[in-house]
């Protein structure tokens, strides 16, 4: 995945090392202080790394929160294979159930996940870096799950499966906002409400496709 406002991606393991480390130290500083407050100095200081390294892979504060954006999308595409090794016989209604319990458990166990999310990673979400460096209408989250749901999961394909997608992403957003204004921890009850607006979207979309049956048709 493309970040524009990645300098330079480590390839040595040093490198890499250092990377990582000041990308946590961004994470953990997000949740003391919240992003207006976040520079790039403090994060240097928390990774223990000169302020210049920093601007070695990054353009600045925009391009590091859109990486930890990019690293939350992969973390819970690694989160959903674990899943699939679990589960048998998975449908798309079970599929959204199991993205909608991992960000969930994201939202509760990650570092600096309830600012950041999966921001740059889809449109409509807060975008950290400057406009005209995403490209519009892009969606990488919706077009990853459904990569993945079609690639790795045995899915079968949607009708328009962008807009489902997207609007999917959005339920998943408004339950859990609510969820998680309510408590730190996320109200079930709330919780349990997107699980069942999820299941029951996919379900209909599952049959979308089935030809009308004549009981269906109106009398002529």
């Amino acid at each position: 995945m493309h970040n524009p406002g990645l300098r330079r991606r480590p390839v040595q393991k040093r490198s890499i090392e250092r990377f990582e480390r000041i990308l946590d130290a961004c994470t953990q500083l997000l949740d003391e202080v919240g992003l207006d407050a976040l520079t790039t100095l403090e994060v240097a200081r928390r990774a223990r790394v000169p302020s210049g390294t920093i601007y070695q892979f990054f353009d600045g504060k925009p391009g590091l929160l859109c990486e930890l954006a990019l690293r939350n999308l992969e973390l819970l595409l690694m989160r959903l294979r674990r899943r699939m090794v679990e589960e048998t016989a998975v449908t798309w209604p079970r599929a959204a159930e199991i993205v909608l319990v991992e960000t969930v458990e994201m939202r509760r166990t990650v570092p600096g996940f309830t600012v950041v999310d999966f921001a740059d990673t889809r449109p409509g979400g807060s975008s950290f870096l400057p406009t005209g460096k995403v490209k519009e209408g892009g969606d990488m989250l919706a077009e990853r799950l459904y990569h993945f749901a079609l690639n790795e999961a045995g899915l079968p394909p949607l009708p328009d499966p962008y807009r489902v997608m997207r609007l999917a992403i959005q339920i998943t957003a408004a339950a859990l906002q609510l969820a998680f204004t309510a408590s730190p921890e996320g109200d079930p009850a709330m919780i349990e409400q997107g699980r069942r607006v999820l299941r029951a979207y996919f379900a209909d979309l599952s049959r979308a496709d089935e030809p009308a049956s004549a009981a269906r048709l109106p009398a002529g």
